[in-house]
């Protein structure tokens, strides 16, 4: 039973007697009643009092019921308002025009008390129960506002007001307030190798880990907790936690925590993390700074590779702030003709002569000058502008190959580095197909550069988009090998021509016997395997000698000549010959 207390009802009838009838039944139930004799003047009382329910007869003057009802229905404040029809009319068009205009109910005149009562209850009711559900679902979308769906951890919004409270707690207390940024590495391999269901079976159990060992710890507050803050991404936030000893053992913890096995589908996966710490100076900095600085000492921490673990400093502030600069500017390299390509001669080991190039990226910014392709192709690659600037880079080197060729230096090959960004492109191809065509090189004088760990991003689609390029004529490298997987598994897989020895070993290849072994082992298994070994980072004769004796065929390095614009490389190519 739905209580009458406070809830107006609206009547609008023409005829006298019977709208006086209705609203003193109505409001013998209780009800607040506002009558009105035609259509006109309900509406204005349905938008004075927003009533609960409105009564009305569908043959009135002014306004009839059906104009009323378009009226009701097209106001945003009154749509919902349930409308019952009162007529004498019932024929089956009337009724139907009725409820396309968004009518709940019909009452038939004449009806008696009792059915009048039974509807307007039954409308009451049944607009109550909708009015429980839209709270039900507003709780919810503030739930959802709040916490992460996926984990039911505070999301990043959360986490922010529990640091501006913890901020003001630990201000009143003098104690130490600290936020712990974890980021994942390996759940997209997860994703891609499982299926996502399985990888949010992990990001679950992530999550209660985390969970139990932030309220297991020695120190705990009542404003420590644990927040999923983005895909990969959790926080945790402490209060009260001790010297900076605790904090890192407890960071490390974690780390270890996450990076024991999972079980999914019957299978034994494995995760690693890394972490980057902030800690609150209330007198320097704001509660949102204290989140943001942990971001940054995360992307420091992940620099190092998974496991570790970074402190923010003020420095790495700065490198944000220039981070943020070159990630919008890049977007703008290219429009202003900032970026350029260098070429670094490959040389035939046995004949001393140039052999071919690899185009090297270079950005020269009006205000910041050179900058280093290891600061900024990393944010290219994650900003995803890479794929524009490589393809750009693809279709000059492949342009500069063919003016060589053109002049009478031949036979001569341009080697290109693909990024992860480029290689995992579904244009790739016609990126490839498109700079040939363009340029008129031949296939045979282009070589695209693969590293490891692209390689490594989803073995089946590697081997398939590998397999697509070499149909098309052109060789293909991997590059800085030895520094990642080095499985022969998958390299006898890779329908590749050449292995490029890393320069981190061949720096070394005549102090360190350690260097010198890897270095010999990767010829061997590349001639095994068909392929042939350019060596870079060559810079002594002694270092060409070493290789000349493994049977390594090419080499490059500043012995030979440091990257160099096009110019200046064409005139180097023009000797052709080292002594």
């Amino acid at each position: 039973m739905v209580s009458a207390e406070r809830v107006r009802i609206v009547v609008a009838e023409d005829e006298d007697a019977i709208r006086e009838n209705l609203a003193r039944m109505l409001r013998i139930e209780g009800f607040d009643v506002a009558a009105a004799a035609n259509g006109k003047e309900a509406l204005a009382l349905v938008r004075e009092h927003l009533p609960a329910l409105i009564l009305s007869d569908v043959m009135m003057p002014v306004l009839d019921g059906h104009g009323l009802l378009q009226a009701v229905r097209d106001d945003p404040l009154t749509s919902s308002t349930p409308f019952v029809f009162l007529t004498a009319r019932a024929d089956r068009s009337d009724l139907r025009t009725g409820m396309n205009l968004g009518a709940d109910d019909y009452l038939v005149k004449p009806f008696q008390r009792d059915e009048l009562l039974a509807a307007v209850r039954a409308r009451l009711a049944r607009r109550a129960t909708e009015g429980q559900a839209a709270q039900r679902l507003q709780a919810e979308a503030q739930r959802l506002l709040h916490f992460d769906a996926l984990t039911n951890l505070p999301n990043r919004r959360l986490m922010l007001e529990r640091v501006r409270a913890a901020s003001h707690q630990s201000q009143r207390s003098n104690s130490r307030l600290a936020l712990i940024m974890l980021g994942l590495d390996g759940l997209s391999q997860v994703n891609d190798s499982l299926g996502h269901e399985s990888g949010d079976v992990v990001l679950r159990e992530v999550a209660d880990r985390l969970f139990r060992q932030v309220n297991q710890a020695v120190f705990v507050s009542e404003f420590d907790g644990v927040g999923r803050v983005s895909g990969e991404q959790f926080a945790i936030l402490l209060e009260g936690f001790g010297d900076d000893a605790y904090l890192d053992s407890l960071c490390r913890e974690l780390l270890a925590t996450v990076e024991r096995p999972y079980q999914a589908e019957a299978q034994q996966l494995f995760l690693k993390a890394c972490a980057g710490v902030a800690l609150l100076d209330a007198a320097k900095s704001a509660p949102e700074d204290l989140m943001r600085n942990a971001d940054a000492a995360l992307h420091q921490a992940q620099q190092g590779g998974p496991g570790s673990l970074s402190f923010f400093s003020a420095e790495m502030n700065d490198r944000g702030v220039r981070r943020l600069r070159l990630h919008n500017e890049l977007h703008k390299a290219l429009e202003r003709s900032e970026l350029s390509l260098h070429y670094q001669a490959q040389v035939d080991i046995a004949s001393r002569r140039i052999i071919g190039f690899e185009a090297l990226m270079r950005w020269q910014h009006p205000e910041l000058g050179f900058i280093s392709p290891v600061e900024f192709i990393p944010i290219a690659e994650e900003s995803g502008v890479i794929v524009e600037m490589g393809a750009w880079a693809l279709n000059q080197a492949c342009h500069q190959a063919k003016t060589w060729l053109d002049a009478g230096h031949g036979p001569l090959r341009m080697a290109v580095n693909l990024s992860a960004r480029q290689f995992a492109d579904d244009e790739l191809m016609a990126t490839v197909t498109d700079a040939l065509e363009e340029s008129g090189l031949p296939p045979a004088s282009l070589e695209l550069e693969i590293t490891e760990s692209i390689a490594m991003q989803g073995l089946e689609r590697t081997v398939m988009m590998l397999t697509a390029l070499k149909k098309l004529g052109i060789a293909l490298a991997m590059d800085d090998f030895g520094t990642g997987y080095s499985s022969l598994s998958y390299l006898k897989r890779f329908p590749l021509d050449a292995l490029k020895v890393d320069q981190s070993f061949v720096r070394n290849i005549t102090t360190d016997p350690g260097d010198a072994a890897i270095t010999r082992a990767v010829v061997a298994m590349a001639h095994s395997f068909g392929m042939i070994v350019i060596a870079e980072g060559v810079e002594t004769t002694e270092h060409l000698e070493f290789l000349a004796g493994l049977g390594c065929e090419n080499a490059q390095g500043y012995l030979f000549s440091k990257p160099l614009p096009a110019t200046d490389a064409g005139a180097l190519l023009a000797h052709m010959k080292f002594r």
